[in-house]
């Protein structure tokens, strides 16, 4: 509970420090006027002018369409094995068998340090109309020792991608208690907007619902807006006394 409140607090901060130091007053105690400094939140989002911008190294990114590489994730049982390969099947759901051929690349985890090559060799249907399941069916090569027969192992299946879809950098994705959210830019204000993720390929994500293409989402600093955004709902925005004009 103690390092859960400290990390709050050091979120806190950090907003904080983004936002101002020093709470709103009209009047600063050198006779300055207390002004508003980074971004300052309302429900409208949060607004960010130009000149902070620049000054925040802000970095957006256009929401685009293009094929987004998949993989399917199996967990295969191996049921045979000798010394030049051992043969392993895993049940998928039907929509995954659609996407499922002889050929397709298999990478099979033995630990986070080394994995093995394989291959989908076909599919069993046999099994469907009890299980609603099709097995598919995976040769692993190149192994200096067969595997244990019986053994479990996590594999990767590499899946075509024929099709298009919206896709934004995995920078600009952030996970918060709500769900998957991205910041839009409206104006000069960048709003939260709660997003359904798809795919996701190296720093790549499928956004299935939430944006359009053309949308302009934040890039850079993500988090550190986040903060700030956090530091308003839960305790109000801060602000930095400046000297009045001329002073």
């Amino acid at each position: 509970m103690k390092r859960y409140y400290l990390s709050i607090c050091s979120v806190l901060l950090a907003a904080l420090a983004l936002t101002g130091c020093q709470p709103k007053s009209s009047d600063s105690a050198d006779g300055g006027e207390a002004v508003a400094l980074g971004p300052q939140y309302s429900r409208k989002g949060l607004l960010v002018p130009a000149d902070t911008r620049l000054s925040l190294g802000v970095q957006t990114v256009e929401v685009t369409e293009q094929k987004v590489p998949a993989s399917l994730d199996i967990q295969l049982r191996v049921y045979q094995a000798d010394g030049s390969a051992s043969l392993a099947c895993a049940a998928v759901t039907q929509d995954e068998a659609k996407r499922l051929r002889a050929g397709q690349v298999v990478q099979v985890r033995l630990s986070d340090d080394e994995s093995l090559a394989g291959i989908v060799t076909g599919l069993n249907h046999q099994l469907q109309k009890a299980t609603g399941m099709a097995e598919v069916l995976v040769e692993i090569r190149n192994h200096s020792s067969p595997l244990a027969i019986g053994g479990f192992l996590p594999g990767s299946i590499a899946l075509d991608s024929a099709e298009t879809v919206m896709t934004i950098p995995r920078a600009a994705l952030l996970q918060c208690s709500d769900g998957y959210s991205v910041y839009t830019v409206n104006g000069e204000h960048l709003v939260r907007a709660l997003v359904k993720v798809g795919a996701v390929s190296g720093d790549l994500v499928e956004i299935k619902d939430g944006l359009y293409e053309g949308d302009q989402v934040l890039l850079q600093p993500v988090m550190s807006l986040w903060m700030t955004e956090l530091a308003a709902v839960k305790g109000g925005q801060a602000c930095c006394v400046m000297p009045a004009k001329g002073k």
